[in-house]
């Protein structure tokens, strides 16, 4: 700020010497001149008449350099004081609070459109949209002054497949002088989309395809037996409860149990077209296509027989393991 006012304080008494050699018409002179509050300025220049309001054509002179974008500069009424006297302005401060401030306007252009648009540049050179690119840096806004278009292209693109690696330059604005020239660099990381459950679900419940939620991941961020493809979720069962968007794997799933442990079984024993049946008990669970243990109830014997259904079984009318219970 003190660089700020020495400047402001230069050029002011560069203008005086000038505004002393020319000739002053009392009638041009404003009766009221005012100071203006919480000033914001375009362009590089303030000028005079940014400071004050109720000032003649000959006041309209440059004092200074504009701040930086984003910063603001206190002005004391002392210092405001002084400014007047030397550019003979009819003010002066009634109290220390006739203070001001002065910002130069800017605007932002946001990370995600300088990304997006890295990244069309990028497709037009091969990157596929299973690719997600990273920047070296952290993403930022661009701050650019108010009077400049806030619009970009990216030029000088380079990228390697093989390396997973580009460098690229963003100017702005868009067509005409530019106001910024970043070159910015990153490396590009494989994306893939991985089937997840919308809502947590608990042990048994049955997974259909109305659970199923799809999310994009980074592919190095997945486990070996991570689920990725919806046939291996749908119509299985969690071994445990699933919270929902988690990351789903082989190991938290099982098939549903068409038999359980300790529950009644129908047997069903095929000869050509004759079928027999009879009651048993299963001595585990079993999910369709297992071969499960069941105790006859009748003759007190355990067979081994293949799940067929919901509490059902077929059972071989020659069976190995037929042995007597107690």
């Amino acid at each position: 700020m003190h660089i700020f006012k020495a400047l402001l304080l230069a050029a002011s008494l560069t203008f005086i010497g000038q505004a002393s050699n020319a000739e002053t018409d009392i009638n041009s002179v404003p009766t009221i001149v005012n100071l203006n509050k919480d000033i914001i300025v375009e362009g590089n220049i303030v000028y005079l008449s940014d400071i004050f309001s109720g000032l003649t054509h000959e006041h309209q002179k440059p004092i200074a350099r504009s701040p930086e974008l984003g910063r603001d500069v206190e002005l004391s009424a002392r210092w405001l004081w002084a400014l007047a006297r030397q550019n003979e302005v009819a003010w002066q401060p009634s109290s220390h609070l006739d203070t001001t401030s002065v910002t130069r306007a800017s605007q932002s252009i946001d990370a995600t459109d300088i990304r997006n648009t890295v990244e069309g540049a990028l497709l037009e050179r091969g990157l596929t949209d299973n690719k997600k690119i990273e920047f070296d840096r952290k993403d930022r806004d661009l701050k650019i002054p108010a009077e400049i278009a806030p619009t970009l292209r990216v030029e000088n693109v380079s990228y390697r497949p093989g390396r997973n690696r580009f460098t690229a330059q963003v100017v702005i604005p868009a067509s005409g002088k530019p106001y910024i020239k970043k070159t910015i660099s990153g490396y590009l990381i494989e994306m893939v989309n991985v089937p997840v459950l919308k809502s947590r679900l608990s042990k048994g419940d049955l997974i259909t395809e109305q659970d199923i939620h799809w999310i994009t991941v980074k592919e190095s961020k997945l486990a070996k037996n991570a689920i990725t493809e919806l046939d291996d979720l749908i119509g299985m069962t969690p071994k445990h409860s699933i919270k929902d968007k988690t990351i789903v794997r082989t190991s938290d799933l099982e098939t549903p149990k068409a038999v359980n442990k300790n529950g009644l079984v129908t047997m069903l024993l095929h000869s050509g077209s004759l079928v027999l049946r009879t009651q048993g008990r299963a001595l585990e669970s079993g999910a369709l296509g297992e071969v499960i243990r069941i105790v006859n109830t009748q003759s007190n014997t355990i067979v081994n027989g293949t799940v067929t259904g919901a509490g059902l079984a077929t059972v071989a009318l020659i069976n190995k393991t037929i042995t007597g219970v107690n």
